[in-house]
């Protein structure tokens, strides 16, 4: 996986978190940990993702 980033809407249910605490955190809003490993996280990422009730967690491979 290449990059991962999540776009405007989130509404910091804590899914993400839940699913791939090392990729991601919530303060306000997700956000994706700037030193998060997503090369080794790919399938916490891709459910992250998937599961999302808002669909704003996207990713590239």
């Amino acid at each position: 996986m290449k990059k991962v980033w999540i776009e405007p809407g989130c509404i910091s249910c804590g899914l993400c978190v839940f699913l791939a605490p090392e990729i991601f955190d919530i303060t306000d809003s997700a956000y994706v940990k700037l030193d998060a490993p997503v090369a080794v996280c790919s399938q916490q990422i891709k459910q992250a993702s998937q599961d999302c009730p808002v669909s704003v967690i996207k990713y590239l491979e």
